[in-house]
């Protein structure tokens, strides 16, 4: 199911729009449906009060943990388990941050990465990505979420859109404190800057020599590094985000003082 499902979804069960962005608030924030002047039940149509409990038990079996592992930095990863049996990991980060995955494996292939290594399973829907951030709600406070884990969101641009639109709309997080987080794909650069809520950009760069890239990320689109700064530069002046350069440092491969000048 994705997010435009579950909104039509609350219609078919006589949710005005009022209704509906309270009940995604509801879900998506911890909040009571109840107002501080009038509780649901005294303004949520019938059809919907009585949806509602079948509707929240389907969300919350969208994402279950499996098991945790925390680490000395105050993080944890957990291992989340989807409705259907397939497993992701989402990353408790300090400061209330959480690193939520996209998709279940990868395509990228990057060589320094365990989860492209069995290639790509299946995309997440949208919802699955939201869970995600519901579920670590849970357990503690999220006012940032990174599109970092499981997949490159950029394979995934529609879901990942609309889950970063009602994280931005409805769950209230900052849209500079929501991070789109790829290797770099033309239609990332076309599609954000149109996006009702326009996220923080992180590109995974790793080096700045073109050669040595296009072996550390063998299926990532063929973009120079020298373009993709330039590319990444241009969003992040638009919108005022700051901009993310990742480098996953390899001893002896981009650790040398040619890739630190670069």
């Amino acid at each position: 199911m994705r997010i435009s499902q579950l909104r039509q979804h609350l219609r078919n069960l006589g949710a005005a729009p009022l209704h509906e962005g309270r009940v995604l608030r509801a879900w998506l924030q911890g909040r009571s449906l109840d107002t501080r002047r009038r509780r649901a039940e005294d303004y949520f149509p019938l059809t919907l009060r009585d949806g509602l409990p079948a509707l929240f038990a389907e969300l919350q079996a969208l994402a279950v943990v499996q098991s945790e592992h925390p680490g000395e930095d105050g993080s944890a990863r957990l291992l989340v388990k989807l409705a259907d049996g397939q497993t992701v990991e989402s990353v408790l980060l300090p400061r209330d941050g959480l690193c939520v995955s996209t998709q279940i494996g990868c395509a990228v292939g990057c060589v320094f990465c365990m989860t492209g290594r069995e290639g790509l399973l299946r995309q997440l829907s949208s919802t699955e990505i939201v869970a995600q951030v519901v579920l670590a709600r849970s357990r503690r406070a999220v006012k940032k979420v990174v599109f970092m884990g499981m997949g490159e969101p950029a394979h995934n641009l529609d879901n990942v859109l609309e889950a970063i639109d009602l994280l931005g709309a409805e769950g209230g997080i900052g849209h500079k404190n929501l991070v789109f987080s790829t290797v770099g794909d033309r239609r990332v650069f076309e599609r954000l800057p149109l996006s009702e809520v326009k996220p923080a950009l992180a590109l995974s760069l790793h080096t700045t020599s073109h050669a040595l890239r296009r072996w550390l990320l063998p299926r990532a689109p063929d973009i120079t590094p020298e373009e993709l700064v330039e590319l990444g530069e241009a969003y992040a002046r638009s919108t005022g985000h700051p901009i993310q350069y990742q480098w996953t440092v390899l001893e002896g491969i981009n650790d040398t003082d040619a890739d630190l000048e670069g």
